[in-house]
């Protein structure tokens, strides 16, 4: 018959086999994961390496195999190689950071980034501020923009020139009802002092309309430093739009000439992400 101890130690030996067998089968798939992204990634076999390593590796082996940005060098490469080799105008613009890169549509007069690349997912978008340009062109809000400009421009040219003139009415309007006024305090007396102080009361309110007008108009002519100042600026204005429209539509006149529009830009795009992904597979 067996001890209790004897006994309590072959339980102990089947309980530590069950854990060595256990961690076996866990450190075997493990390995046969890593072999497997080994492989896939020596014959570029793209939609597995990005299976593999982000939905079937633990997290800590993803992060000791990347420590020196070993995998995001991998997958950048690979995916501006297959970048270059699809689109051939496309040229890197800037690296972001380990897995992002920016691009431009080929070389013209205001080179700029209007492409992101991200190769953990992996994507490849528009810049969301580049497509609303491209957009605005699109829409013609930038016609209206610039005509609105424009006619500010033009309205405050008139009302600068408007101003001078209607001042110097209201002046010398103003100078007639003080000398008006002037005359009637003079000729007050006590036999007319209600009739006098009546119209004299008439000549206030008309002076104080005629103040007012005054100040209405006095700042598009008085201030010629800052009427200047508002000129220069909405001529900043247009200029700078100007160029960001002109810029936009040289874009998109290379977009017409690569992919035949916007949309087809869009779609070749989603189709290089799947054809990325779909390298290599049997």
């Amino acid at each position: 018959m067996e001890t209790p101890s004897k006994k309590e130690e072959i339980q102990t030996e089947t309980s530590f086999d069950s854990v060595k067998e256990s961690a076996s089968d866990v450190l075997g798939g493990l390995l046969g994961k890593i072999r497997r992204l080994e492989a896939a990634m020596k014959a570029e076999h793209m939609g597995d390496v990005y299976q593999i390593y982000w939905q079937e590796l633990p997290a800590s082996i993803q992060q000791s195999s990347n420590t020196n940005h070993e995998m995001d060098n991998f997958l950048t490469s690979k995916l501006d190689q297959e970048l270059q080799k699809t689109f051939p105008f496309m040229i890197m613009r800037e690296v972001i950071s380990p897995i992002l890169m920016n691009y431009q549509i080929g070389s013209y007069y205001r080179n700029r980034a209007v492409l992101q690349v991200d190769a953990t997912q992996p994507t490849i978008e528009i810049l969301p501020d580049i497509r609303e340009q491209w957009e605005k062109v699109v829409n013609g809000d930038y016609k209206k923009q610039l005509l609105e400009l424009e006619n500010q421009q033009d309205d405050f040219d008139a009302k600068t020139i408007a101003a001078r003139s209607e001042l110097q009415k209201i002046n010398d309007e103003i100078a007639q009802q003080e000398k008006q006024k002037a005359e009637l305090e003079e000729t007050k007396s006590f036999m007319n002092r209600k009739k006098i102080e009546e119209e004299i009361d008439v000549i206030n309110r008309k002076l104080k309309e005629l103040t007012q007008q005054q100040s209405q108009w006095a700042p598009f002519a008085s201030d010629q430093l800052s009427g200047e100042s508002q000129k220069i600026e909405l001529a900043n204005k247009i200029d700078s739009l100007a160029l960001e429209q002109a810029i936009a539509l040289k874009e998109l006149r290379l977009i017409k000439k690569r992919f035949g529009g916007l949309e087809e830009m869009d779609a070749a795009l989603e189709k290089f992400i799947k054809d990325f992904l779909d390298k290599g597979a049997e």
